[in-house]
């Protein structure tokens, strides 16, 4: 299986890395000065589970070929235009495009372009970062990467993939309901997103406030009854490990968001809390948390 990768970050530079060190053929797309990066540097993973520094093959959006079997997009949500853009090349063979972004409205706008039968789905798990030498650093042993098929022409290969994940150092899941797991994602990630971001602090730091606690756990509510309201009620199991993070004292866990904001990069807050609070509204439900979180990022990161 030929893999094409767009994105080297902490989703596309590690799971990738993991996937090569496998024995899986894998090339990155990326931009020219990250090409000459690459190829003068390798890629470095930094992790506690073992660190890494590979030559790797890359390609720009002008080399990139038609042959490739699988496409895994792993840029940020505010990035997906230009990265479809960048793909065009690449896609006009007979690609799988597996997308690992939060939310899901990025879902009907590659159905709308691909087709449905053309997009898979994926889920990826790890608190990671990106140094300004391009060095991806693990923050935690969080890793694990959920793929599924959205149509019945995609199962053979998405199983294929499954099995070259199955070999690599991370953790690997086949999932049979994507959707319902990227709603799973999306509840808890835009809970802690808002609430890291709106309170400015870690979740033990919010946990040590006197309505932190109550505050947390009133946003998830709101995020859960907006899954329920478009038929995908999160379950039980999944609720009670979101809120053993979101709820934990002492915890130093934060958001991506609120590194990107504090580091004064853009952040994915309209992929994920602007999307939450725009399908809240479709149904008729308030969700005054979601709705303030929303637009102290719209005022802080515009």
């Amino acid at each position: 299986m030929k893999i094409l990768i767009l994105g080297a970050g902490g989703v596309g530079g590690y799971f990738g890395a993991r996937l090569q060190e496998a024995g899986a053929d894998v090339t990155w797309l990326v931009r020219p000065q990250r090409l000459q990066a690459l190829r003068r540097d390798g890629l470095r993973i930094e992790s506690p589970l073992g660190n890494l520094h590979l030559a790797v093959q890359a390609v720009t959006s002008d080399t990139a070929t038609p042959d490739y079997d699988l496409i895994m997009l792993a840029s940020k949500a505010y990035d997906l235009d230009d990265a479809l853009a960048s793909l065009a090349r690449a896609m006009a063979g007979k690609a799988l495009l597996l997308p690992f972004l939060n939310g899901l409205s990025h879902l009907a706008l590659l159905d709308r372009r691909y087709g449905r039968e053309r997009v898979a789905g994926g889920v990826a798990h790890i608190a990671a970062t990106q140094r300004p030498d391009a060095t991806v650093v693990q923050l935690s042993a969080l890793h694990s990467l959920m793929v599924g098929s959205r149509a019945p022409a995609q199962e053979a290969l998405v199983k294929e993939f499954f099995a070259l994940c199955q070999g690599a150092r991370f953790d690997a899941v086949l999932a049979d309901d994507i959707e319902q797991q990227l709603w799973n994602k999306w509840t808890f990630l835009a809970t802690l997103a808002g609430a890291t971001t709106l309170y400015r602090g870690s979740i033990g730091k919010i946990m040590a406030s006197e309505e932190g606690a109550a505050l947390v756990d009133e946003m998830y509510e709101e995020c859960l009854s907006v899954a329920a309201a478009w038929g995908q009620r999160v379950p039980a199991e999944n609720q009670s490990r979101a809120r053993s993070l979101l709820l934990q004292r002492d915890s130093d866990f934060t958001a991506s968001m609120y590194r990107d904001l504090l580091s004064g990069q853009r952040t994915e807050h309209e992929h994920v809390l602007g999307e939450m609070c725009r399908m809240a509204q479709e149904r008729g439900l308030a969700t005054p948390l979601m709705r303030a979180a929303w637009c102290h990022m719209q005022v802080e990161n515009p």
